[in-house]
């Protein structure tokens, strides 16, 4: 099996956790449904294209920035109940209400992040690796830019490792490997990708996997792996 190897970089970004509002919380490493969405940006791809993803990386901390933010809303006028939305109106493309306030927003600094990415459709592999050449790259906020290190981003073949490993990055691992080897981590349902909606107002349905953060320094002895040609370790997740 081929995959892309990504390795990238970024000063401070969020990956935003569901349902956080007012104090906006983050995943240590982006979930599977942010890289499958930056992976289908890059390549312009209009449908879900299936996919495995493995998400590892490391930080220097975490810090909690303040920001004022301003949001246009939808007018609420009731008639029934003849109750008038009192915020103050603009046109931004048709009326809206203007809302302002505080938000506290959690950031990480200096994310450096290895991505492997492998499509089903191999072809999408290479295509994927041009497009990381000639775009600009997006993980997170629509503001988190990343800094692609191409020395460390290639197509790489996926090989098994039985060897004694020591994780020299946090990682998603699957929970059966993490039982197998009594690993400790944070359990998390992640976002994967969801069902197609035909309007912005449609619900989105999403469909989850389950992994493990485990930090890095932990130890794997008894389970085969899955490593690059580089002996990065591929932890994939796919539903």
């Amino acid at each position: 099996m081929k995959a892309v190897r990504i390795k990238l970089y970024q000063n401070m970004v969020n990956y935003r956790k569901e349902l956080s509002y007012g104090y906006v919380q983050t995943y240590p490493l982006p979930t599977p449904s942010m890289v499958k969405g930056m992976a289908h940006s890059l390549l312009n791809l209009n449908k879900y294209h299936n996919l495995k993803i493995s998400i590892q990386g490391n930080y220097a901390s975490v810090v909690t920035n303040m920001q004022k933010v301003y949001k246009f809303d939808r007018v609420r006028d009731d008639k029934k109940r003849e109750f008038i939305d009192p915020r103050p109106r603009i046109y931004a493309g048709g009326q809206r209400v203007l809302n302002q306030g505080i938000m506290f927003v959690d950031e990480i600094v200096d994310m450096e992040l290895i991505l492997h990415i492998s499509f089903d459709d191999e072809g999408l592999n290479d295509k994927l690796l041009e497009a990381l050449k000639q775009k600009t790259v997006i993980l997170g906020r629509n503001e988190d830019i990343a800094r692609v290190d191409f020395e460390d981003t290639s197509l790489v073949d996926i090989l098994s490792f039985s060897d004694e490993y020591r994780l020299p990055y946090n990682i998603y691992l699957a929970p059966e490997l993490c039982k197998k080897e009594q690993l400790e981590g944070t359990c998390y349902r992640l976002p994967f990708y969801y069902e197609p909606v035909n309007s912005f107002t449609d619900k989105r349905i999403f469909r989850y996997v389950n992994a493990i953060y485990i930090a890095k320094g932990n130890k794997i002895q008894y389970s085969e792996i899955n490593v690059d040609s580089d002996r990065y370790i591929v932890s994939f997740l796919s539903i």
